[in-house]
């Protein structure tokens, strides 16, 4: 029985020294791994010269570069209106008419009197000159004449019977879309201050303000980038068309654009507007690669397995770039993603 003891004692021992070393060379093992750092995973861009895009970034308001309003030139009942507000009209499309009955009537009455005046031109020239045939008279004669007879008169009174009611019938004088449709059918046009307003919004001008330092930056001609802000992820390309030569009480100066619409934007609609100036041979990397570090720029480079950082001098800022005037080289392999947490001589992987 002591001998089984003993022997049971002395495997126990052997099996709890033979477990030590290993137990150490996976803790060392364990040691060696977690003190070996992972690498970074980054993205680089190779820098070379290329152009730099100046920015100059306002708030304007875009209007359409043609506006109609049809007024109503006569008073009366709207018998008729083909139109609805938004709808696309062409120049010379009838839009709407007002009941011509008592137009109608003074046309007619006003064409019997200048008959009648005629007859009388003629009573009057016989019966002072004996004769019908004005070229043989003087201009004075002939004027006396019409004036006695009402020819003069009743030619007025027929071209205003005519205006009147030629605009009992109101047409598009151009093309583009109905706004500002308030009038309805069967109510007295006097109601109303207007018919409705067209829009021609194929063509739009933009108005914005730019400070008196940035002057010189703009001249007519210019490309423009027109932005509504509605959908900011739309760029209109537009064109300088004019400048205004005054600085306003603001120290603003008024310049104005032209575009094409396509139906993008409406008449009076806030938009930003964008001006792009190349600055050519420069270098130019995202403004996602630029950092703090100890309260100076610095963009970090990829030499190697390594990232390095580069104190940098920056030059000119645009909303998606920066122009590094010095601290990179042609060539660098510029860290643009990745590089938040990033040290010097991280060690670091292209993605």
């Amino acid at each position: 029985m002591k001998a089984r003891i003993l022997l049971l004692l002395f495997l126990v021992t052997a099996f709890i020294f033979s477990c030590k070393p290993k137990k150490a060379e996976n803790l060392e093992e364990m040691a060696r791994r977690s003190s070996r750092p992972e690498a970074v995973l980054v993205k680089t861009v190779k820098l070379e010269p290329s152009t730099f895009y100046h920015e100059l970034i306002s708030n304007g308001k875009a209007y359409s570069s043609q506006k109609a309003v049809v007024p109503f030139k006569v008073n009366g009942i709207i018998k008729e209106l083909n139109i609805r507000n938004g709808q696309k009209v062409r120049s010379g499309d009838l839009l709407a008419v007002i009941e011509d009955f008592e137009y109608r009537s003074k046309l007619t009455s006003a064409q019997q009197t200048l008959e009648k005046a005629e007859i009388n031109f003629k009573d009057d020239l016989l019966s002072n000159y004996y004769t019908t045939d004005t070229t043989s008279l003087s201009p004075a004669k002939i004027k006396i004449s019409r004036i006695r007879s009402g020819l003069n008169d009743a030619l007025t009174a027929l071209e205003v019977a005519k205006y009147n009611f030629n605009n009992t019938r109101l047409y598009a004088p151009i093309s583009g879309i109905v706004a500002n449709l308030e009038a309805m059918q069967w109510n007295p046009s006097q109601n109303y201050k207007s018919l409705c307003t067209i829009i021609f919004d194929e063509v739009m001008d933009v108005e914005f303000p730019v400070i008196e330092s940035e002057f010189g930056f703009i001249n007519k001609g210019m490309p423009v980038g027109i932005i509504p802000f509605i959908n900011d992820s739309t760029v209109i390309t537009g064109t300088i068309t004019q400048i205004n030569p005054q600085v306003d009480e603001t120290g603003m100066v008024k310049v104005k654009a032209q575009f094409r619409n396509n139906s993008r934007l409406i008449d009076g609609m806030n938009v930003r507007v964008m001006i792009r100036k190349p600055v050519p041979n420069q270098l130019v990397v995202p403004k996602e690669a630029l950092v703090i570090r100890q309260g100076k720029d610095v963009i970090f480079v990829r030499q190697d397995s390594l990232a390095i950082w580069k104190y940098v001098t920056v030059e000119f800022e645009n909303s998606t770039s920066i122009s590094v005037k010095e601290g990179l080289e042609p060539g660098d392999l510029v860290i643009v993603s990745g590089n938040v947490n990033l040290a010097h001589e991280t060690i670091v992987r292209e993605e």
